[in-house]
């Protein structure tokens, strides 16, 4: 028998943050409302306002809501709040990635696959993104716990990068790693002047073997099986570590790949101390939902 979802968001100050659970309580059945909010960003402008719509919301729908208070800049102690808070009942989720941080969207699925088979979710564009900056004050790369890889020291280094709009993320995690081989997979469309600003040409600047391909991240499907075919083509040769810049929901096709290589990939993010204000405006009512399912013989 079919439960009611229980909806996993995270509180954000977009605008779309407090409009896509609106659509999301529309279109979907839900039961129970976790919001996730990370004290370290609680203070941002618009964060107040969306804080209490969210309360409001769930009274209005007389739907539960249970609040997960967790400190960006705090991945340990993250990890095991979490771990406390999801134990194996069997609940079916639903996640709303639209404002969700890459590696807590993986963080997740590392809890929730072991009692969930199937894992709902729902993104949503923004009208527009920020003419000026989104994010900066980069931190060192880190690669996300449990999900570090199985590194064979016989073997070179090939860095996969999902790219976006911010060149000193790419740099950042290029000039870490120093990777034998660079593959970005660069992001398809005109969409939020795309061809302008996608960093991809940030890194034909740089010497080495470097590899651009076309990715549409927006097409789950596609962009995971591009991801798998490359990560097959290299994995006898390098150890493969993956890091997702572009669209939120490449870290979906990012993590599935993951769960095929059987823990052999490594997954990789970096972290930012500032993010826009004004990160982005509107929300495109054109959503992308869907279903992710888990690869149970890997866990």
């Amino acid at each position: 028998m079919m439960q009611n979802k229980i909806l996993i968001t995270v509180l954000g100050w977009e605008e779309r943050f407090s409009a896509s659970n609106e659509i999301i309580l529309e279109k979907s059945t839900i039961s129970k409302i976790i919001l996730i909010c990370f004290q370290d960003y609680v203070s941002m402008s618009g964060m107040k306002e969306n804080h209490k719509a969210t309360l409001d919301l769930a009274k209005k729908n007389n739907i539960e809501l249970k609040e997960i208070k967790l400190v960006y800049g705090d991945s340990v102690s993250n990890w095991s709040i979490f771990e406390t808070f999801f134990v194996s009942a069997q609940e079916e989720y639903l996640l709303n990635i639209t404002t969700i941080p890459r590696e807590t969207i993986w963080t997740l699925f590392f809890f929730l696959k072991k009692s969930s088979n199937i894992i709902s979710y729902f993104y949503f564009k923004p009208l527009k993104y920020s003419d000026t900056w989104l994010t900066r004050n980069h931190k060192n790369p880190r690669l996300l716990f449990k999900h570090s890889g199985l590194i064979d020291l016989d073997k070179k280094l090939a860095l996969f990068i999902i790219s976006g709009f911010d060149p000193a993320r790419l740099e950042q995690i290029i000039a870490f790693y120093e990777p034998h081989k660079i593959i970005l997979f660069a992001q398809v469309g005109e969409q939020f002047e795309n061809i302008k600003r996608n960093c991809n040409s940030e890194i034909t600047n740089l010497n080495g073997d470097i590899e651009i391909l076309s990715i549409d991240s927006y097409d789950i499907k596609s962009a995971t099986q591009l991801l798998e075919d490359k990560y097959l083509d290299l994995k006898d040769e390098f150890n493969i570590v993956i890091d997702s810049q572009g669209p939120k929901v490449s870290s979906l096709s990012v993590y599935d790949v993951y769960l095929k290589s059987e823990g052999s990939i490594a997954l990789a993010y970096v972290p930012v101390k500032d993010f826009h204000p004004e990160y982005s405006s509107g929300i495109n009512p054109d959503y992308i939902s869907g279903s992710f399912t888990i690869n149970r013989t890997y866990m």
